[in-house]
């Protein structure tokens, strides 16, 4: 844990879901009750693994997916196991946050939640294959707002296809229930699922996003990260933008300035590492110092304000410094007071260079991680009526 700059945020993988949605790019499997113990009792080991080097206390815990919340009783353990100082977070099916279901994951200590209800629009979440309503998804929003600490809900579009209205809709829609966040994610087109062929219209995108922004700040909402807008306030729901973090499970990640790692997707790959006493690392690469201030650069960026003052070794490498100063030459970027902001062209570009980093850098490891579920005959396959951009769940 000496590597690490700052305590590192904490994220949790569970990758069962119980149908694969055709949109999602992330690491998940077809749930079974008997894989899902397995696989909670692997994470303990890998958890107990990192504890016994004095990682912890966590500033943060944040619980993705897969659909989470079908392994509550699990989670439950395991959270008993974890020192975290600040916010417990995850995702919510939409159907699972019932008041019993709220219940439940409040009394484990979760006090912040993403809903991911992706559209109130029938025919969106036909097309995206959701198993939830828009009433389903009304009534996880009643349930949820007022419980937590944090509400987010996400949102998904795709100009190629939604008429640009629906998510104007869905924003008012999420703004009226006072949600402290909302999340909209455009669709991405990742190559190894059935929308990778589709293309992007990027000046439709950019467009839309601005429309998105001016009903926010009609509401009184801010946008605080390129796809994110929040109550004033209220705290901010992210696993993306942490400075840095320690991944643990299939497919989870982890950087610390210097490293960064990726574990096994496969869960017998994973669960092998494990019981042979090692890490289920599957990847490390150690960046130069410059490219990890420029990745740690553009994260924090990202969140639309960067400070100019910063404890934080890698903001104050000379690449970071760079970065700023090309982004405000560029309009990309100005200073306001202590700190250097986006302006409304600079979310633009980072909307842009995110996506170029996804599609350059993340989906090629990804589809190649992914392999591991072929050799183990655990793919997972598109299925009818299935249920994190950032929200499978």
């Amino acid at each position: 844990m000496a590597a690490f700059p700052a305590r590192p945020g904490l994220y949790v993988h569970i990758p069962f879901c119980r149908t694969i949605c055709p949109f999602c790019p992330y690491n998940k499997v077809p749930y079974e009750a008997g894989p899902a113990a397995d696989y909670l009792r692997s994470l303990r080991h890998e958890a107990a693994a990192y504890l016994a080097e004095a990682a912890g206390p966590f500033p943060s815990l944040y619980v993705g997916g897969g659909t989470p919340t079908l392994c509550l009783d699990g989670l439950e353990d395991l959270l008993g196991r974890l020192p975290v100082a600040g916010e417990r977070a995850i995702e919510v099916l939409p159907s699972h946050m019932t008041p019993a279901g709220a219940a439940r994951m409040f009394d484990i200590g979760f006090d912040f939640v993403s809903l991911g209800v992706q559209s109130f629009d029938p025919e969106v979440l036909r097309r995206l294959r959701r198993p939830t309503s828009p009433q389903q998804n009304r009534k996880a929003i009643e349930t949820a707002v007022g419980r937590f600490s944090c509400v987010d809900v996400d949102l998904i579009f795709d100009v190629a296809y939604d008429r640009p209205q629906v998510l104007l809709d869905d924003l008012a829609t999420c703004f009226e229930y006072g949600v402290d966040q909302v999340s909209t994610y455009p669709l991405m087109r990742f190559g190894f699922t059935p929308f990778g062929k589709s293309r992007h219209h990027r000046a439709r995108e950019h467009r839309l996003l601005a429309e998105a922004a001016g009903l926010a700040a009609g509401f009184g909402y801010q946008r605080r990260a390129v796809w994110t807008f929040n109550r004033p306030g209220s705290p901010s729901y992210t696993s993306i933008t942490r400075p840095y973090h320690l991944g643990l499970g299939a497919g989870a990640s982890s950087f610390a300035g210097r490293w960064f790692t990726v574990n096994h997707f496969g869960l017998d790959h994973y669960q092998r590492a494990l019981d042979a006493g090692r890490l289920p690392i599957a990847r490390l690469a150690r960046l130069p110092r410059p490219a990890a201030a420029a990745y740690r650069a553009f994260w924090q960026a990202y969140t639309g304000c960067t400070p100019l003052h910063s404890e934080d070794p890698l903001l104050r490498h000379p690449v970071a410094a760079a970065s700023r100063a090309v982004s405000r030459a560029m309009g990309w970027a100005r200073r306001r007071g202590e700190a250097v902001v986006l302006t409304p062209s600079g979310y633009d570009r980072y909307h842009d260079l995110e996506r170029w980093v996804t599609y350059h850098l993340i989906e090629p490891l990804w589809a190649e991680m992914t392999g591991e579920h072929h050799r183990e005959g655990t793919e997972p396959a598109e299925s009818p009526g299935d249920a994190r951009h950032r929200s499978p769940h």
